[in-house]
């Protein structure tokens, strides 16, 4: 704390020093963000109006082709000026135009809309302003933009286009005009383009630089139709463009931004040109208001930050006596769980290296909850930390003060219990497995949870943090394959987790490797009559020998692999027995265990279905066998791919059906073909009434329920011939054929 003080202001400049830097990062960014959207705003406008004016172009210069080549199919131009009705509906038609004439090519003007005088009508080939564009339009074969200009005729401003039709020799026989609205009451070129006193929307013309169209506050076609500005003056100001060839610019379908200096003004803007029409397309905006705007907020952002740094001054001056206390505060959360406000990790470090320290005898029991996952997923994680508060009151109920409860974390807590007595550790912790048993207290309403615990004591299991810890959660490991159970540490479980350790790592390699090896068991009818098979997983390793599946299927789902696995299976049986099929010319089916973790797996059910079609099976053809273990926590999940599968023929059949507590209960609302006795019933069989009397029920249930029934295990001729008494057909096992691996052989003749 000392330290802290003699530093404080340090750290206060340095703060100080900081904040100032910010702020003029952030004054920075500011500014660049006020460039940036004005440049957007600019951009899309341009485009838009580009695009717009693109449209309004082209559609113009399609409408006087064909106006006028209707016209001239009608008959010869009159010798005199005439109004045309037809160019009266066309003007009608097109809000965009205010007048539309057709004119010889000496300039004369010979027919007009109606709204045009013909006694003020000019020759187009005479008249100072409209010689250039006529001209233009005479030696071209598209349209053509003239200069905006005052038309007498209509008594309007407006930008002139021009049209030549030629006859099939190429020679000019009329010209087509039009004027286009720039009053804004109609069309693309209204005065409200821009947005704001300090903003404007252009229209100039490539070849002399003078403007089309001006959209800004104050400015009429008498102004801005004497301006001009040229595409060199972009280019001279504005140092990225310099690299850019005035083609390049003209070319480009995407506006350009750029900075000016004009009429002593400074100006951010976009630009396109529209080659079609050779037009430039500009948007700007005068830089002053952008300026005022940044100093306001400028303004703003340092009188927050004096104001700040104020506060932070006085801060600074009650920081010591804040900091004492929050530096205890801290001291107590790294040594306590959060939610529960027991031990956590570190402080039961700690409480174990004091005791070891001391060398005084301890007992350290590592407890979890058994199906902790349910409870969350079924009442939600709130009601769940309710229930781990709840479990943690139990604990520090049921050991003494001078004890220490911890939670190392979801659901895994440990009991510290100092001095304690070895002849008694047995007695103990089964004491506490009973008051563990209890039904917990909660506002809604009483839980009963069963806890699998793990002993282990200093100094006989362990001389270690780590090493108790690690005894203590393999013994867990051991008393969780029965459930609300308790284990002490034996030396024989480290050997078993070693082994574990050995089928984990090696498995791995043999997946990589493809050491596994897949052997099917025939399926018979009743009249021993092959019907199908079962792929069985087979792995023989150079260190280990022979692992049965057993034990590592169990490893597979523990460590992660079983998707792994249970993909080598499904690959695997399906390929070989596709070509046992097509080797001996059969429609036999396939029976394949899938795990929980396959069924969990995203599109598990497509996968399957396009591995048949892969390999020309059908999906009849295919058996998944299940067990109950599938349905404790995700029958939803589960039942959903069950339906997709057999929506696409896939058949269903319930393995080991009748060693379940809910197998009845799933009859209901499982869509299972079919049911396979267990082995344990058939062992029994021949000698135990009861055994008889429950397999006599499975038969019953299946005839009942209509679903094809299979005896596994069927090893004696006696079991096989009982079974038959009772009213099964179908059956696998020793007596019929071991697993072995399909022969793939020349295709029967049958």
């Amino acid at each position: 704390m000392a330290l802290l003080k003699r530093n404080l202001w340090t750290l206060f400049l340095l703060t100080l020093a900081a904040g100032s830097a910010i702020l003029v990062l952030l004054l920075l960014s500011f500014w660049q963000s006020i460039l940036a959207e004005r440049n957007s705003v600019h951009s899309s406008r341009v485009a838009l109006v580009a695009q717009s004016m693109d449209s309004v172009l082209r559609t113009q210069e399609l409408l006087l082709t064909v106006v006028g080549r209707e016209i001239l199919r009608s008959g010869d131009l009159p010798q005199t000026p005439q109004h045309s009705a037809e160019l009266d509906r066309i003007l009608q038609e097109n809000p965009v135009a205010i007048g539309l004439g057709m004119a010889r090519s000496d300039g004369q003007m010979m027919l007009v809309s109606s709204n045009l005088d013909l006694g003020l009508l000019p020759n187009l080939l005479r008249a100072k302003t409209s010689r250039d564009s006529f001209q233009e339009a005479l030696a071209t074969d598209t349209m053509v933009l003239g200069r905006t200009y005052f038309m007498g005729a209509i008594n309007k401003w407006t930008i002139p286009v021009r049209k030549a039709l030629r006859n099939s020799e190429g020679e000019v026989v009329a010209v087509m005009t039009a004027g286009l609205r720039i009053d804004g009451n109609a069309g693309v070129l209204s005065n409200s383009l821009h947005s704001g006193a300090y903003d404007r929307v252009m229209l100039a013309r490539a070849s002399d630089g003078y403007v089309q169209f001006i959209s800004e506050q104050g400015m009429g076609p008498e102004q801005y139709s004497k301006l001009r500005y040229q595409a060199e003056t972009l280019t001279d100001q504005n140092p990225h463009w310099k690299n850019l060839p005035t083609a390049d610019i003209q070319l480009s379908d995407t506006p350009h931004t750029y900075r000016i200096h004009r009429d002593q003004q400074n100006y951010l803007g976009a630009v396109q040109f529209n080659n079609q029409f050779q037009m430039w397309v500009m948007s700007e905006t005068l830089m002053r208001p952008l300026w005022m705007r940044f100093f306001k907020t400028a303004l703003l952002y340092v009188s927050i930050f004096l104001g700040g740094f104020l506060a932070l001054f006085i801060i600074f001056r009650i920081t010591a006596v804040a900091e004492a206390k929050r530096l205890k505060e801290l001291m107590y959360l790294s040594r306590h769980d959060e939610l529960t406000g027991v031990g956590n990790r570190s402080g039961l470090s700690a409480s174990i290296k004091s005791l070891l320290r001391r060398k005084q005898s301890f007992m350290v029991a590592v407890i979890n909850i058994d199906h902790f996952r349910g409870v969350n997923d079924r009442f939600g994680q709130e009601y769940g930390d309710q229930v781990l508060c709840a479990f943690a009151r139990r604990l520090l109920s049921v050991v003494d003060e001078k004890d220490v409860v911890a939670r190392l974390g979801a659901d895994e807590f440990v009991l510290l219990i100092k001095a304690v007595n070895f002849q008694a550790i047995e007695s103990h912790a089964r004491q506490l497995s009973h008051q563990l048993d209890k039904p917990l207290e909660l506002e809604q309403f009483p839980l009963q949870l069963g806890a699998s615990i793990g002993v282990a004591v200093y100094p006989r299991d362990g001389d270690s943090v780590n090493t108790l810890l690690r005894s203590a959660h393999l013994a867990l490991y051991q008393a969780k394959k029965s459930l609300n159970d308790w284990c002490l540490y034996r030396g024989e479980l480290e050997q078993a987790y070693i082994r574990r350790v050995q089928i984990e790592q090696r498995l791995r390699q043999a997946l990589s490797l493809g050491q596994l090896t897949m052997v099917f068991q025939p399926q018979v009818d009743h009249v021993k009559a092959v019907y199908g098979y079962e792929a069985l997983v087979r792995w023989y390793d150079d260190e280990l020998g022979q692992v049965g599946p057993d034990e590592f299927v169990g490893v597979a789902e523990s460590s992660g692999l079983m998707p792994a696995l249970g993909k080598f299976v499904m690959e695997t049986s399906v390929r070989e027995f596709s070509e046992f099929l097509g080797a001996q010319g059969k429609m036999w089916q396939l029976a394949v265990n899938i795990s929980v973790l396959q069924f969990l797996q995203p599109g598990f059910a497509n996968d399957v279905l396009s591995l048949l079609s892969r390999y020309g099976l059908l999906p009849k053809q295919l058996v998944v066998e299940i067990t109950e273990s599938l349905f404790i926590s995700n029958f939803d999940d589960v039942l959903t791919v069950l339906n997709e599968l057999r929506k696409q023929g896939v058949r269903v059949s319930m393995d080991d059906f009748g060693t379940g507590y809910s197998s009845l209960s799933l009859l209901r609302t499982l869509p299972l073909d079919e049911l396979k006795i267990d082995k344990s019933f058939i062992d029994g069989l021949l000698d135990d009434h009861k055994v008889q009397n429950m397999v006599a029920s499975i038969v019953s249930i299946a005839r009942s329920h209509q679903l094809e029934l299979v005896a596994e295990g069927v090893e004696t001729e006696g079991q096989y011939l009982a079974l038959i008494a009772m009213g099964c057909k179908l059956f696998q096992g020793y007596y019929f054929g071991r697993p072995s691996a399909l022969a793939v052989g020349p295709k029967s003749p049958h």
